[in-house]
Parts: structure tokens; sequence; C-alpha cells
């Protein structure tokens, strides 16, 4: 009976929460103060309940359940939206047609502020009720009290990274009828954002314990504090130095709400230097899994698993990740979402199209250029078979994307443009694999594409590649895409973006600490099996080059292009504008029965345009209005 009563406390807790979050964030008429009953105050489990709830709800994770206005099919996510990508569907209208331009939107990857300070005036209510309550002792108050506010710094950075400075609210507003104004509130700067966040994974990083039980591995530790504070660092140490490259005028930009002034990058470098070192150099717990044997093979599964369903975040890498679990109805999609065309079962997949220039930006182990070796001069090179076009490369490439000819699940991944036949004439594909229909040529028989695509109708991928990382291979049932099969772990944090936090900090310091920035890259590299570089190789574009292939998908590069403020820049120059991406284009010559190889250099998708105002997110009718204090972003009419 009195599991029961906890269950139903718990219960009570959690959907109080969770229903608090329909009013405006600065309207608290209709909110009586009290994010949960009373009746949670008096148990420790239902205040536990609560903080659950908050890690689950309350944090825009931007994860495998994260798809831009919220349409699973609409594939507007952070890695699409880069330079990493592109979304394969054929009908949906951002990827589809290749003769228009899309400039990005106004409100891309948002987070309206009428959501999120719902979230964040919960936890400031948390806090209080924390410390308020009688039921906890001050060890567990404190406990409680430092997760809350990591939860809080990290509900601010998802904000700073997309608006800039935003209204910092650290303590419950109470509504005045008599007095509406009372409930404005202005914008800190977005220098101030950063210090919060900074400042506050500082100061509860000793409280929060180093370690948890498997059974509470979601929930922040003190590396989790150390790896914001790390995060939050780099990226207003890169928005202070360059900024100055950007043409942004106005009332926002004079007052600092966006753009922060470069006298102050040196200090934010040092603060990511600093929680790096920290976590390298002072933290035992995690560790680079590093594999046994020295082959492209082994070293290609040794980074595969890291971000398997069967390792399940327990490789010694992840700092935070998020949880999922099919049994007690968490699951989520993503398998189902992006699997190679012809392991679908019954529609879906094929969601991401990693571009070329993402695979060619592998290098091969010896440390030589990714580029693939397709020809020489004007003669293209014949291969035995798809996969041999990729021997040498860097392992990670296999862990992180599947190529044309890679095993899968007892066959291969096979996307092939079309069939040259015994006359030299090439047959191109023209349709997805499941509306093929077998021709007979001169020395073949059979469909012109491969089971997993090769023409730029349908569904499958338009550029010759899926993504690998994080598919769980083990899952054989497929079918329903709402069964929601998948239980892999969306890492939030890992030891490998802290090492390249580490090295970027390092360079982009007025005193550079190469050696250690050296150290550090070199350390990623001899883990994934390639050449290390040298002291004389080592430039901040280097450091950039790295990131680019060993965080490939998790979420970062979008981000990463907006901080170093490339991303308005044309293609040439390493921006978004002008971006469609290129295709790999394997052919089948019958003739010789080989593999030759074509660059698709344009592919059936709309080319990018990134203005300089896409920086920063516009703020939405819903949240100018009821706070006249809330100065608009540069470029962005009320």
């Amino acid at each position: 009976m009195k599991r029961n009563k906890y269950k139903i406390i718990t219960l009570i807790g959690i959907i109080a929460f969770s229903m608090v979050g329909c009013n405006d964030y600065l309207n608290r008429e209709d909110i009586s103060g009290i994010i949960t009953p009373d009746l949670v105050w008096t148990n420790p489990k239902a205040i536990e309940a609560v903080l659950v709830n908050m890690y689950d709800a309350g944090i825009k994770h931007e994860d495998f359940d994260y798809w831009d206005y919220g349409s699973k099919s609409d594939l507007r996510n952070p890695t699409t939206m880069s330079d990493e990508a592109q979304g394969s569907y054929q009908k949906n209208p951002l990827f589809s047609n290749a003769d228009a331009v899309y400039t990005y939107n106004d409100w891309i990857l948002n987070d309206p502020l009428s959501t999120r300070y719902v979230y964040i005036r919960n936890t400031n209510d948390f806090i209080e009720k924390v410390a308020e309550s009688d039921v906890l002792n001050d060890a567990q108050k404190e406990q409680l009290d430092a997760e809350a506010r990591w939860i809080r710094a990290y509900q601010y950075f998802g904000l700073v990274k997309r608006y800039g400075g935003v209204p910092l609210l650290t303590e419950p507003q109470q509504y005045n009828p008599a007095d509406p104004s009372s409930m404005y509130a202005a914008r800190n700067t977005e220098a101030e954002i950063y210090d919060f966040i900074i400042n506050e994974c500082n100061a509860i990083k000793d409280i929060l314990p180093q370690t948890r039980p498997d059974a509470s591995k979601y929930r922040v530790t003190k590396g989790a504090a150390l790896a914001l504070c790390s995060r939050a660092g780099l990226y207003a140490g890169t928005i202070a130095k360059y900024s100055k490259t950007l043409s942004l005028s106005g009332t926002a930009v004079a007052r600092g709400y966006v753009c922060i002034p470069e006298t102050e990058a040196e200090r934010f470098f040092k603060s990511s230097h600093d929680a790096s070192y920290e976590l390298l150099h002072d933290m035992s717990n995690y560790s680079l899994p590093r594999s046994t044997a020295n082959t492209t093979e082994a070293r290609a599964d040794n980074f595969y698993h890291i971000f398997s369903a069967t390792t399940n975040g327990n490789s010694g890498e992840y700092i935070l990740q998020k949880q999922y679990n099919v049994a007690g109805g968490r699951g989520h999609m993503w398998d189902k979402m992006n699997i190679p065309f012809s392991y679908r079962q019954g529609g879906w997949g094929c969601g991401v199209s990693p571009v070329l220039e993402m695979i060619e930006a592998f290098e091969y182990i010896d440390g030589t250029p990714g580029e693939l070796r397709i020809a020489n001069g004007a003669t293209p090179i014949q291969y035995d078979n798809l996969l041999d076009l990729f021997k040498d490369k860097d392992p990670r490439l296999f862990a992180t994307v599947y190529v044309p000819g890679y095993p899968l699940r007892g066959s291969v991944m096979e996307w092939r443009r079309g069939v040259i036949d015994q006359n030299g004439t090439k047959y191109v594909a023209s349709k997805q694999p499941s509306d093929e229909v077998a021709v007979t040529l001169p020395g073949y028989s059979g469909i012109l594409s491969g089971k997993d695509g090769g023409a730029d109708a349908g569904d499958a991928s338009k550029t010759g590649f899926y993504q690998r990382k994080f598919m769980d291979e083990t899952l054989d049932d497929l079918a329903n895409i709402d069964d929601r099969k998948s239980s892999t772990p969306f890492v939030m944090f890992r030891l490998g973006e802290i090492y390249l936090n580490y090295a970027e900090a390092c360079l982009e310091m007025s005193s550079p600490k190469t050696s250690e920035a050296l150290w550090a890259v070199n350390e990623i590299r001899d883990r994934a099996g390639i050449r290390e570089i040298t002291q004389d190789e080592l430039t901040i574009e280097k450091v950039r080059h790295e990131r680019k292939v060993e965080l490939a998908f998790e979420n970062h590069r979008y981000w990463d292009m907006k901080r170093w403020r490339i991303a308005h820049l044309p293609v040439a120059q390493g921006g978004l504008t002008g971006f469609r991406g290129k295709a790999l284009y394997p052919w089948l010559d019958v003739r010789t029965g080989k593999y030759v190889f074509e660059i698709g250099e344009k592919l059936p998708k709309q080319t990018r345009l990134f203005l300089e105002r896409n920086y920063y997110n516009r703020f939405g009718t819903e949240d100018v209005t009821p706070n006249p204090l809330l100065i608009q972003n540069p470029g962005y009419a009320y």
C-alpha cells in the first residue's frame, strides 16, 4: 500500500508539472505559483520525480526526436541544416526543388521564449521549494539545488545560442494584476548570459557527484558541469573574436544583446580551457575507448560502438546522455527514420543523405587529404567492388556513414546510379528501387539502381550515402514507425568533444598553447587510427576540420558554423550560402563486371542562402507583444 501511495504522489507531481506550460511565460495570472500540489513537497521521492520530469521535458536536447516545426517528415535538424547532409525525401518542400533557393528561416531550429520560460520559471520554483522544504536534509537540498541549477544553465545555453542575450530570470516571478509591467523583463547582454552559465557551472561542479550508478546515469555530475562550461566558454569566445567580421547593426547590437565585444574573447577562451583541462587531467572516470587491434575494421567497429545501443553509453566516454527505454514506453524512432532503403520494412527510412563533401572530409589513414580516387586524369579507375574505392580511409568514416558496398545485416548497402551496357551506353536509374522495373540490356538483366537507391526520384538517398552513427543494427522489426523500437542513447556530452574544445581554446587564446593543442588533437587521431599531425601542421583550420569528422552528425556542425561566423559565406569559403551538396555516382560496367564512379555535381535539392541576420533567431510576436522591453534581433522587423 505504501508503494502505491508513492506512485500516486509521483504521478501527481509529474502530471502537475507537465501541465504548467500553456500560459504565456510573462503571465502568471492563472498560475498558482506552486508548480506541484503541496502534497508533493512532503515526500522526497515525489520531489525527485519532479526533477526527473525537468530532465525529460524541461531541456531542449535536439536529440533523436528533434524535428524542426514538429513534423518527422520535415527533416529540418542541425545535421541537414549544416553542410554535413541533405534531407532525402522527394516530397519535402525544403529539400525537393533543385531550381529554387532556400533562405534560412527566421525561426530555424527555434525554441520560443513563450515555451522555454515556462520551464525556466518551473525550475526557479523548484529551486525555491527545495530550499524551503522541511522533509529534505541539507545534503539533499544541496544536491537537488545543484542539479536544478545545471538544468537552468543548460536551458539558457539553448536560448543564448539561438537569440543572443535574453532576460535572465533566476527567481520566481509573482504576477500582480494591478501592475502588469512588473512582469516586463529586458534582455541581458549575450556576454551576461554566457557568464551566468559559466559561473553556475563553476559554482556547482564540486557539489555534484563525480560518478553515479547506472540507474541514474542520466543525471548530471561534476563532469557535466565542466562539459557545459567548456562548451559555453568556447561558444562565447569565438562569438567575441569573430563577430567583427559581420555587418549587423541596430539597437540589439549597440546594447550588446547580440555580438560580444572582442575584448571579452580571452576570458571566455580561458574558461573553456580551464574546464576542459580539469575534465581531461583531473578526472579519471572518463576515457577514450580504443581498439586493441590495429586494423581499419577493428578501429571502425570500436568507434561505431561508442554510439551503439549495445554499448548504451557505457564505453567510458559519455559524460552525459539522454536515455531511452523501449519497454517503458520511452523509445525513439531514429533507426526507422534513417535506415537505408532496402532495410526499411514498409516505408520511411532514408532520412539523412550525407553529402560527398562530408565523406571526403575524412582523410586517409596516412593523413593525406580525403578526396576519393575515382580517375587517373580523364580515365575512370575501375574497381572490383564498390567498397574498394574507400580503401585506407579514416576508420571513423565507416563507423559514421554507410558507403556503397559496406556490410549490413548479411548483405551490403548497395547504391548504384545505373548500368553501362556492353556497347558503352549508360542507363541511369529513374525511380526508387521499389518502383524500378527490370530491364534487359546487352550483357545485363535487372534493375538499374542498387537495392538502396541511385535515382533522383523517390525517398532513397540522393547522394549515395546513409548515416551509420547511432544506427542500431540489431533491430529486426521496423515495420511500424510509431512503435518507437529504438533505445540507443543520445550523447549530450562526450570526452571526444572536450579534447577538441580544449585544442580550439588553446589555439584561440592570445598566447596560444600549441603543444597542449597538438596533444589533444593527436589523442583523437590516435584513437581513430590515422597518422598524428606535427606541430607545423597544427592550425585552427586543422582543429576545426578534426572537429567536423570526429563529431559528425552529433548536432555540433550547424552551431559551430554559426559561432565561427562562417555560415553566411559562399561554399567556396567554407560557408552555407550556395550549398547544395554533391553525390557519388557508382556505375556497374558490364563490359568488365567492375565499377566506375562519377561526381554528381548538382543534387536535386535547393541551394541555400544564409543571411547575416540568421546568426540570431527572430523573436516571435507571442514573445514581443506581452513584453515591450524585449528588443528584436537585428535584421528583423517587429
